[in-house]
């Protein structure tokens, strides 16, 4: 059956020809992302109570749509943050694979049921239901330059009358967002001291804006229906328009007197076009910018989507006013592509090595040339069911091709070493194809099904985890089962057609003399290698030994290396916190900024620096005292320091600045899930104890967690509180002296917190009017108290004789996780740590600190870690199991494949002191690499006993045929092993994007490679006598055991 594409190899090479052309026709058709989609769905829920502070928006509008949310099918947790603007913002998280659609239909389902507990401005103005990911894209910056600045205000409004629309529009964007956007604004600044001088109060003032500032449609003249008599003509006629120009406001009448005394605008203030809020600002590299952040929807490719927004940013560039231009910074996609670069780089290398090697055994190109064919083919015709699967091209798919590189190469190799072997023995090349065929198809067969057995299975685990391993272990089996393919197929018919019966040399050249040292050695291994076996089966002892003591090896290293998860990776930038004192303005803040973006441009490796001023942008909270600044880095081949070196430095060169914390952090492993790198968790109020009682308990903890060995810093994301001016009017005072309270709150807020009055158009959009004291009349608290409001008399009655101040603290939001009141806490692992071993310290300390009142929760990475890390024992016990039981129908024996199975724990000894010795945690990548050497140790365990069984067949004894199996295995089982050896050495030694991925996997694969072959060359021998004595009882003339045999394999105890 096997030897018929020896006799059609046309047949043979058109189904690799296939595999080939449909596996390029796919790959052209599939995504590149950096990974799998493994970030969880989450649902977004935002509404605004206008007016509101975080406190009042947290209890009349979190919590009733929180209690209403909480529970729904899928979710995992939920999170809101309350802030001073009124705004809420609920994100709610499900569980990886959750269907997206069915996720907001039911959140969407429970916020309509919430609705009428709301407010009812808040029922007015609606609550939004978004699909949304945390997954930032990039920023695009509009700035000027040294010769040609622009203003934040001008840029701003370009970015969001010219830009961001055009950015909508592109496949696949989610949310466009302006940061700190300034948006033109008519302003109207009122003195004080001229409004109390004229009589006027604020209110007068928005009245007149409102009546004189409005846009009048009068009607039309000679329109039907007419009273007989139509005039000819039909007339419309064009009343007053909106004003436009400063100089119009100015001239807006407050109150005109019959002797003809008229008070203007002009007269108790002034009118400028200015900006919206000027509570924030934004800078590039010192320079005055329009920063736009860009969110992908859910789901979308993220290369397909930068690549539409660098389109149409190209063509909106054209339209750009000379100087202006555009910078994309902080683009996620950079590490994607970066990082696919180096895979597939490293994947040529590792051809290259294995082709070498190959030759290196071999020493002839033609049978070189055969098993380096199917390379191609089982790699590329893998691309065609990756398609079908619905996989991408992503770092987990890509090494799994490089694993596969090792992999496709040795079932060709058994086949092509068997043939020249059979051709060296005097058979000519077809018959010599044929006969390899009957020797090594069965084993070749046993060790496709093995690695099947093993893969597939692990495709289908859930959760996170499972998504790393699914895209990874499907894409290997698919390479091996194409590869065995190619190996009973196209390999043994070129070898009938191309291998040839080696001649004698006739001259001499320069390579033959290491070619035959080479061998020479190569054969004296063998020698060595049959003559241990032989030793080692009369003292059986000693190899059980051996075994126990690499068991226990592999035990305790498997105590002492520190688990992991997701490696934190140099994605190519990173991000600042500035946190000033409470209460700093705006100014203050963006000095420290100027002067921290300043000294980190000056750090080798960065390219450019975007500082916001006057909110946190990763946790979403505005505050004139904080600021965030996001260093981008450049190319990772143009610099030679990382990201966490840059982190670090930072971190050590701001640790006592005077002026402000400033804290720098990694953003988060896997894009989407969380806000920053390292690990986070939730300290719960659960028992209603109050936000400072919350806090003081958070920073206790938190300064003993910064004590742990394996922390390296411990910081709250959620902000303290902030000081607040509390009013207290005396209600009796402001009766006795005919103040309206809705007119002294009225006069307060409009001067010190402005006023919109309505709208007027410019430069063909319509804009909004605001009425503000001026800056003078708004700076200190005696200011305040100077302020006067009219009386029903219309006479000028001064605040502080009916409102009393005093200073108090106030949140500057409110936090909750799973309806609880909460603070946030990042952690970064300390050098040499892992993120498990930070997870244990913490959780345990925990449990002696927190008390009932308090509860702990991980959220974000190590939420999954925590609950997908009891995953990686349970994968690699099913794909023992499974090997075990396809070598037991393959074998028809219980106790050969658990002989085989033996290699496995020799592979993983290798495996953890490789990590041990490197410094390297068990994170999921290495995890990986543990699972590929399950396969390879038990594969290179097959090739032996197969050969022993074969030649104990010719009736030679356990003893000889175990020896000469080893021997005859030992020439393709090096050849194979070293193959795939070589081949991940380019991962073990990575630099650049996604480096401690590749470490991570090559490290492993490596250690447990080299430790599996020595091992299982030596003591898979032994192990198989044993277990054929023990088979033989009976007697051994039945199996052709001879008295010598007999003799030497007994225990000499």
């Amino acid at each position: 059956m096997l030897s018929y594409f020896v006799r059609r190899p046309i047949f043979a090479s058109v189904i690799s020809i296939i595999l080939v052309i449909g596996g390029g026709v796919f790959l052209m058709t599939l995504p590149i992302a950096l990974y799998p989609r493994i970030t969880p769905p989450t649902i977004h829920v935002t509404a605004v109570f206008t007016g509101a502070n975080a406190e009042a928006t947290a209890k009349t509008v979190a919590i009733p749509l929180e209690q209403q949310i909480n529970g729904a099918p899928g979710m995992i947790y939920l999170a809101s943050m309350s802030n001073n603007d009124g705004e809420c913002d609920i994100t709610v998280t499900f569980r990886i694979g959750y269907s997206l659609n069915a996720a907001a239909a039911e959140v969407l389902t429970r916020v309509n049921q919430a609705l009428s507990q709301l407010p009812q401005t808040v029922q007015r103005s609606g609550v939004k239901v978004t699909k949304a990911t945390r997954q930032q894209l990039a920023i695009v910056v509009l700035h000027g330059d040294k010769d040609h600045p622009f203003d934040q205000l001008f840029l701003s409004n370009w970015a969001e009358t010219r830009v961001i629309k055009a950015l909508k529009r592109v496949s696949g964007m989610g949310r466009v967002h302006n940061i700190n956007k300034r948006i033109y604004a008519m302003r109207i600044w009122l003195d004080p001291l001229k409004m109390e001088a004229y009589g006027v109060d604020p209110q007068m003032v928005v009245n007149a804006v409102s009546a004189q500032n409005t846009q009048v449609v009068a009607g039309r003249l000679g329109g039907p229906p007419t009273d007989g008599h139509p005039p000819g003509y039909t007339l419309i006629l064009s009343g007053q328009e909106r004003l436009q120009h400063a100089s119009e406001y100015d001239d807006i009448i407050l109150r005109a007197r019959p002797n003809g005394a008229v008070v203007r605008i002009k007269d108790v203030g002034h009118a400028e076009l200015g900006a919206e809020d000027y509570t924030a600002g934004s800078e590039f590299s010192g320079l005055p910018a329009a920063a736009i952040q860009l969110y992908q929807v859910p789901g979308a490719n993220a290369m397909q989507v930068m690549a539409g927004v660098r389109k149409t940013m190209q063509e909106a560039a054209q339209r750009f006013p000379p100087g202006m231009t555009y910078t994309i910074t902080v683009d996620r996609t950079q590490m994607i592509r970066a990082s696919i670069r180096e895979v597939i780089k490293t994947l040529g290398m590792a051809i290259v090595l294995v082709i070498a090697v190959i030759f290196l055994f071999l020493q002839n190109w033609r049978a070189t040339l055969i098993p380096s064919i199917a390379i191609p083919v089982a790699l590329i015709g893998a691309f065609m069911p990756m398609a079908l699967f619905g996989f991408s091209i992503n770092t987990l798919s890509l090494l799994g091709l490089i694993l596969a590189v090792g992999l496709v190469v040795d079932d060709a190799i058994v086949v092509v070493e068997n043939v020249q072997r059979n051709i060296e023995d005097g058979k000519d090349p077809k018959q010599a194809a044929e006969q390899a065929l009957s020797e090594v198809g069965e084993p070749v067969i046993a060790t496709v099904l093995v690695l099947l057995a093993l893969f597939v299975p692990v495709a289908f685990v859930p959760g996170l985890t499972g998504r790393f391993y699914n895209q990874f272990a499907l894409t290997i089996a698919v390479a091996v089962a194409l590869s065995g393919l190619v190996s009973l197929t196209l390999t043994p018919a070129l070898c009938a057609l191309l291998l040839k019966r080696s001649e004698n040399r006739t001259q001499s050249r320069w390579w033959h003399k290491p070619v035959d040292w080479f061998n020479a050695g190569l054969e004296r291994l063998k020698s060595a290698n049959g003559r241990a076996i032989e030793w080692l089966s009369g003292h059986v002892w000693i190899a059980i030994a051996g075994l126990v003591a690499v068991v226990g090896a592999a035990i305790l290293f498997l105590l002492i290396v520190p688990s992991g998860f997701i490696p934190i990776e140099d994605q190519g930038f990173f991000f600042v916190d500035v946190l000033l004192p409470k209460g700093a303005t705006l100014g203050r803040t963006q000095a420290v900024e100027r002067r921290v973006a300043g000294w980190i441009r000056r750090q080798e490796g960065v390219a450019n620096t975007l500082s916001v001023s006057g909110q946190n942008d990763l946790t979403n909270v505005a505050g004139l005292q904080l600021g965030s600044i996001f260093p981008a880095l450049k190319p990772w081949s143009q610099r030679s320091v990382s990201a966490g070196d840059l982190i670090a430095d930072v971190r050590r060169h701001f640790a006592d600045d005077p002026d402000a914390i400033i804290r720098a952090n990694q953003p988060p492993p896997v894009p989407g899930l969380g806000a920053l790198g390292g690990l986070t968790f939730e300290i719960e109020d659960r028992s209603g104890s109050g936000g400072r009682s919350l806090r003081q308990a958070a920073d206790k903890f938190i300064a003993k967690v910064q004590q742990l060995k394996a922390v390296a810093h411990a910081e709250p994301t959620t902000e303290s509180g902030m000081p607040e001016l509390q009013l207290d009017v005396d209600r009796a005072r402001a009766a006795q002296l005919g103040v309206s309270l809705s007119d002294l709150f009225t006069t307060i807020g409009t001067y010190t917190g402005s006023t919109f009055v309505n709208l007027f158009d410019r430069f063909g959009y319509e804009y909004h009017v605001y009425v503000e004291s001026e800056a003078s009349g708004r700076r200190t608290p005696k200011n305040l108290d100077s302020l006067t409001v009219l009386n029903a008399d219309g006479r000028p009655v001064r605040l502080g004789s009916v409102v009393r101040t005093h200073f108090q603290t106030g949140p500057t939001a409110v936090w909750h996780y799973d309806t609880y009141p909460t603070i946030e806490v990042n952690v970064t692992d300390a050098p040499n740590a892992s993120s498990g071993q930070v997870i244990a310290a913490i959780g345990k300390l925990a449990q002696n600190e927190l008390g009932h009142q308090y509860a702990l929760k991980w959220t974000d990475v190590a939420y999954q870690e925590r609950k997908t890390g009891g995953y990686a024992p349970i994968i690699f016990a099913l794909g023992v199991i499974m090997i075990f039981l396809v070598l037991a129908a393959q074998f028809e024996s219980w106790l050969l494949p658990f002989v085989i199975i033996l290699a496995v724990p020799m592979g993983v000894f290798g495996a953890l002191l490789a990590l041990w010795l490197r410094q390297l945690d068990l994170n999921i990548f290495a995890q990986v690499g543990l699972l590929i050497l399950v396969g390879l140790a038990a594969k290179n365990s097959i090739l032996l006993v197969t050969f022993s069984r074969r030649v104990r067949g010719n009736n030679e004894g356990i003893v000889k045929s175990a020896a000469d199996g080893a021997r005859l295995r030992l020439r393709p089982i090096l050849m194979t092993s070293l193959a795939f050896t070589l081949g991940n050495v380019p991962l073990a030694i990575a630099t650049g994007a996604g480096a401690h991925a590749r470490i991570a996997i090559g490290t492993t694969v490596i250690g447990g490679m080299l430790t599996a072959t020595v091992l299982v060359l030596l003591l898979n021998p032994v192990f198989y006598i044993v277990a054929e004595r023990f088979r033989s009882r009976r007697g051994y003339a039945d199996t052709g055991e001879t008295e010598e045999d007999a003799k030497a394999t007994a225990d000499p105890a």
